[in-house]
């Protein structure tokens, strides 16, 4: 069955999306002139390089060099086949496809051959079939009843498909019965593989939490141990695999992403348990992530999206001990403004839901936002006795050696005036002292910095060496015509009137062949719809860079001239002459006189036919 999209089809997606509101799924974007710049989603960055043209409907990376249209986005960001990319497009676009189009694609088992495929299909198997255990057998009943007793509703259990694997094996013989190989069970990270070959199912006697990715895939489980067992962890999670990176993957992302955007916002939670009962709370922007503390990966898989993050970890001792973890760790690493989202009596989230019910904790959500500072100011009040001098003194360097990371005089002046106020101290005293640790916090920054910048520094040289490329006068004729001639159908018209007209590089030559069958295809040129035409990645680089380049909206009929007469006239007398020139000091090095002799009378020749070619174009 064929993969093939009518044309129409791609046509009408096309037109009805706009790149901007595609792309923002994914990438922060902020307008600047005429264009919008994000974080490149293809590789880590700390200043955005990445941006979208509205008007010509293209992405480009000036940093990873990745460009393209809509669809090249998707089939980039989400790794699929320009088919599946058009349909995810239209999806994301609200654009309505005939039934027929998206059930001969979804039954097409051409991409079936891909591991990553087969194996997102086994963790999707298996997920339904843990639910459906659960949900649907007496040998889920008890987790069933675990989760109830949690504050879990049927409709949350379906809306995060959570599951129960049993004691019992299941998973081989089910599998088997599919007809899957034993290499595929052994890499799927859901069996432990025995010393004999066999295979014992990784999640027993667990409630399962399926981990998604950000298309809401399963990729992965975290189960959690129904009976405590001391020589069991509590929680498991599956083992790294080609599809599954703990490294690169937040709970609830896929569903939390839009309501991130929405509120500009997100909120990093403990454990997922606590981004359920969140959730159920209308609060839909939380996150877990898979271990104790975000990763690089994670934070930037964030800064993409959202401006803010706020910690709402449990309320107690530990809990805050693991916020202030939390947040030394995020604040040199990310610029995304940090908060905290405190619970109070000591709770969790899912004890204060089940406490005082969704709307509250919502209530809360919305209105207990603190400063890094504030929450500071009450975590270092623990075990303290704020009544004795020395307590005293120690907790005003704690505060504000954090102070002095403040970058705003008018935070730094709020709190400075409540410490004044609160412990009967002048001002005056503790700008004194809140000086002395912006000093030196100044320096070792100005050293990290020095370092960073040298390392930066370093970096650009590279960069630049590696990406610099000499463009001679004639190369940039062919690029300006090359524009001209697809953006203007006048020009288009006129070198197809000229005899043996050809391009000298060879690039420039197939983009002009390949808009023959464009121009046969469509009256006017589109930058977006052009380069589903181009399949060579390095012709597409070419089109976005003349699409990105500043050249002048109205064309000349003396530029276009020039640039004809110096790619068929003066390109190949120039290289004529080049190659007379080198064969001349040949033939001075061999002491070969009567060639000398004769190269020197074409070079002569030839030059003279230069200066009358030049005179006659003055």
């Amino acid at each position: 069955m064929s993969r093939r999209i009518p044309e129409e089809v791609i046509e009408t997606v096309r037109s009805s999306v706009n790149i901007v509101d595609i792309v923002g799924q994914y990438v922060q974007l902020r307008k600047s002139g005429k264009n919008y710049f994000g974080l490149c989603p293809f590789h880590e960055e700390k200043t955005p390089s990445f941006s979208v043209t509205e008007e010509k409907q293209i992405f480009h990376c000036f940093s990873c060099h990745r460009g393209g249209n809509v669809f090249k986005f998707i089939m980039e960001v989400e790794n699929m086949s320009f088919p599946d990319a058009v349909v995810r497009v239209a999806e994301l676009g609200n654009v309505q496809l005939d039934k027929e189009i998206t059930q001969n694609l979804s039954s097409d088992n051409v991409s079936e051959s891909s591991e990553t495929t087969k194996l997102k299909k086994m963790y999707n198997d298996a997920a339904h079939l843990f639910n459906h255990i659960l949900v649907n057998t007496s040998m889920g009943e008890q987790a069933l009843d675990y989760l109830h007793k949690r504050g879990l509703d049927d409709a949350m259990i379906e809306e995060f498909n959570l599951g129960y694997a049993p004691s019992k094996e299941l998973l081989e013989a089910f599998f088997k019965e599919k007809g899957l190989d034993h290499q595929l069970l052994r890499k799927s990270g859901l069996f432990v593989e025995m010393q004999d070959g066999s295979f014992k199912e990784r999640f027993q006697n667990r409630v399962l939490f399926p981990i998604r990715d950000p298309r809401g895939e399963t990729i992965a489980f975290s189960g959690r141990l129904l009976l405590k067992d001391d020589k069991k962890p509590k929680y498991l999670n599956s083992p790294e695999t080609v599809i599954f990176n703990k490294r690169k993957v937040l709970f609830n992302f896929d569903k939390a992403k839009s309501k991130i955007r929405q509120y500009k916002s997100a909120i990093l939670f403990e454990g997922f348990m606590d981004v359920l009962a969140a959730y159920r709370a209308g609060v839909e922007n939380g996150l877990a992530s898979m271990g104790t503390s975000l990763t690089n990966e994670q934070i930037y898989l964030l800064e993409r999206i959202t401006d803010r993050l706020d910690i709402c970890y449990d309320g107690d001792d530990p809990g805050q001990h693991a916020t202030a973890r939390a947040l030394t760790l995020l604040e040199p690493l990310t610029k995304m403004k940090l908060g905290v989202l405190h619970i109070p009596e000591k709770m969790d989230p899912d004890e204060y839901v089940k406490k005082y019910g969704e709307e509250k904790f919502k209530q809360l959500a919305q209105s207990s936002h603190e400063t890094v500072i504030a929450f500071y100011m009450r975590y270092y009040e623990q075990e303290r006795n704020l009544a004795n001098e020395a307590d005293q003194l120690a907790y005003l360097a704690d505060i504000l050696q954090q102070l002095a990371k403040v970058q705003s005089p008018v935070e730094r002046d709020i709190y400075l005036n409540q410490l004044a106020k609160r412990f009967g101290i002048e001002k005056i005293n503790l700008e004194s002292q809140l000086q002395t640790y912006v000093n030196k916090l100044g320096q070792n920054n100005s050293k990290q910095k020095n370092n960073s910048n040298e390392v930066l520094r370093k970096d650009r040289i590279v960069k630049s060496k590696n990406n610099q490329r000499h463009i001679d006068r004639v190369e940039k004729a062919e690029r300006l015509l090359l524009y001209r001639l697809l953006h203007d159908h006048s020009v288009w018209l006129k070198l197809r009137e000229i005899s043996g007209f050809t391009f000298v590089h060879d690039v420039y030559q197939t983009i002009y062949m390949i808009a023959e069958g464009y121009f046969n295809a469509y009256d006017e040129y589109d930058t977006a719809r052009f380069l589903d035409y181009l399949e060579d990645e390095a012709l597409r680089q070419i089109l976005i860079e003349l699409a990105l380049g500043a050249y002048a909206k109205e064309t000349s009929e003396e530029e276009v001239d020039d640039c004809i007469d110096l790619i068929m006239h003066q390109s190949p007398l120039e290289n004529k002459i080049k190659d007379i020139r080198k064969q001349l000091s040949d033939a001075k090095r061999m002491n070969n006189n009567d060639l000398v002799t004769d190269l020197t009378v074409k070079l002569v020749s030839l030059l003279r036919q230069q200066q009358v070619e030049k005179s006659t174009s003055l």
